[in-house]
């Protein structure tokens, strides 16, 4: 299977999982739906008549209307769902380009207008639901009335090992991906709102994950003004570091893997299910019993010190443990790549139980007999860094190869030049490192949360970037910023986690209702270790530590410290 292929067949199936499994259902404070079309005769009347309406940026190519009833896997209400594309042109090789858009308007309006977020480079039309990773699912957000749109970023992907990344050549492209599409969008969208049910969202939200969380921490440095609410779940906020340093970890990789076709290093075999089983069983014995419990989570990450040397093998050991080089290997990896001068090139990484899950090593290393790789790092974010973060792009269908190769802090000043027909740099169009929220902070709330076992976004970065607006704001932080760590959970989901949870009933209490949210409770889903389990996810620093009595397997029976 040709890797971008495999990165779609597995992007997708990630994505669907994280987006369409069972969840908890939403509990939102109620307010008085806004049905304004007062039969369905008159909301189907409504909702074609939007065809061709012009909005700022363009015009509504299709509008249709849909009675309640299944969509894939999710229920939805009667609702009217509207396609358009804004920002039409024609880019470099005479490309068309347009920032394609969904919105989903629901016959029964609850006055909320919730931007759902992209993932990976995007270039995709996903469809307008409102579920998120890690959220509530069932019922999704249109089901809740709440008035959704996606969007494709301004770009679609085309077919072919490069054809994700291609739009990076364009630099109008690059600029809608990073942030352009955010007001553009959310404008064409509120247009439509008012148009159908007469009045403007009374609260609008975004809520996203990945580049999805890029894309919401974006629009509070950016575009303040846009939303009153944002869940910015492990951000993609410096994405070029942690694309350099995961092309670090690829070529450390490669150090330990044996040969492969072509005299290539077999990324996928460089470790195998058993000894990240073998790591996964030193972390928890090294760390699990810090919270008070032995219950195959590590919610202690403060005081959890694990040192991969103990699971190294002795002279006369061979089974149950790592060799000395991949032991080395692994303490470089979690310790991050640093630059020349020592510092680090992004951050360190969190030893967490995590790791034995497959959705550790789909994104580091692969399947162990795949050649070339099909892990995500040499697929998507090759891609990503040689057609989309560097100036000038890099085009080349060998990503593998371009990896192996790629010199880091060569990159990484590429990534901030500047140059004809680029004027502004991949870091500065897709990475959001700012912590200048003055204008945000007066009138929104921003939520972040990050698994512990994520293994494309460090959640050291996410906790530097919450210390970083703590020593800008002072006990202020805490008034418009919540950060919530997840043990044991992978990217944006999934893992041996308590990762099923309403982030979004939690944010819009504290929007509209001023009640911050010290704690969310999460359980764990019916395909983890434990189902059913729950556990209290604490506003960062404080931790889930067992009181030391009661039913450990309820977050009852924890308290945050």
């Amino acid at each position: 299977m040709r890797a971008a292929a495999f990165w779609s067949k597995i992007f997708l199936a990630a994505l669907t999982s994280a987006l369409l499994g069972v969840h908890a259902p939403m509990a939102l404070a109620q307010e008085p739906k806004q049905d304004l079309a007062k039969s369905q005769d008159t909301f189907e009347a409504t909702c074609k008549a939007l065809i061709g309406h012009a909005v700022p940026g363009g015009t509504v190519a299709t509008a249709q209307y849909l009675e309640q009833g299944g969509q894939a896997t999710q229920s939805v209400p009667e609702h009217c769902k509207v396609n358009g594309k804004l920002n039409e042109r024609l880019g470099i090789e005479g490309k068309k380009y347009a920032i394609g858009f969904e919105l989903r308007l629901p016959k029964n309006w609850n006055q909320r207008f919730y931007f759902q977020g992209g993932g990976g480079t995007d270039g995709v039309l996903r469809p307008a639901l409102g579920a998120i990773p890690a959220g509530f699912v069932a019922p999704n957000a249109l089901s809740n009335g709440f008035a959704v749109v996606s969007t494709d970023s301004g770009h679609l992907s085309e077919t072919g090992v490069q054809g994700p990344y291609l739009f990076g050549i364009d630099p109008q492209a690059r600029a809608d991906y990073g942030y352009n599409h955010l007001p553009v969008v959310a404008a064409a969208a509120k247009a439509l709102i008012e148009k159908t049910y007469g009045a403007q969202p009374k609260h609008s939200y975004f809520v996203g994950c990945s580049n999805g969380g890029r894309q919401g921490l974006m629009a509070t440095q950016r575009f303040p003004e846009l939303f009153d609410g944002v869940i910015s779940a492990a951000p993609a906020y410096r994405v070029v570091e942690a694309s350099l340093d995961a092309t670090a970890q690829i070529q450390t990789f490669a150090s330990i893997a044996p040969p492969g076709p072509n005299d290539r290093p077999l990324l996928g075999s460089a470790l195998t299910p058993d000894e990240l089983s073998t790591l996964s069983k030193g972390i928890l014995q090294a760390c699990d019993k810090l919270d008070g419990i032995e219950d195959g989570m590590v919610n202690n990450v403060r005081d959890c010190k694990f040192d991969a040397a103990t699971v190294q093998c002795a002279a006369d050991q061979s089974t149950s443990c790592l060799a000395a080089n991949k032991v080395a290997a692994i303490k470089k990896i979690f310790a991050g790549a640093r630059k020349q001068n020592g510092d680090l090139l992004y951050s360190n990484w969190p030893y967490d139980p995590g790791v034995a899950s497959p959705l550790w090593s789909m994104w580091k290393i692969g399947p162990a007999t795949a050649s070339p790789p099909q892990a995500l790092n040499t697929t998507l974010i090759a891609g990503a860094i040689s057609h989309v973060f560097i100036t000038p792009p890099q085009p080349t269908p060998d990503l593998y190869g371009f990896s192996l190769q790629l010199d880091l802090e060569a990159a990484l000043t590429k990534s901030q030049a500047s140059n004809a027909p680029f004027v502004e740099s991949g870091k500065s169009v897709v990475n959001a490192d700012s912590v200048n929220l003055d204008k945000f902070s007066k009138r929104g709330k921003i939520l972040f949360y990050h698994g512990m076992a994520d293994a494309i976004f460090s959640p050291y970065d996410t906790i530097s970037y919450f210390k970083q607006l703590e020593q800008r704001y002072g006990k202020q932080a805490s008034q418009f910023s919540r950060l919530y760590l997840v043990p044991g959970m992978a990217h944006c989901s999934g893992g041996p986690a308590t990762d099923q949870f309403d982030a979004v009933s939690a944010l819009v209490a504290w929007v509209e209702q001023g009640k911050a949210p010290d704690t969310i409770v999460a359980a764990a889903g019916p395909n983890s270790p434990w189902p059913n389990r729950t556990r209290p996810l604490c506003a960062y620093p404080q931790q889930a530590i067992y009181s030391g009595k009661g039913n450990s397997e309820l977050a009852a029976s924890f308290v945050c410290k």
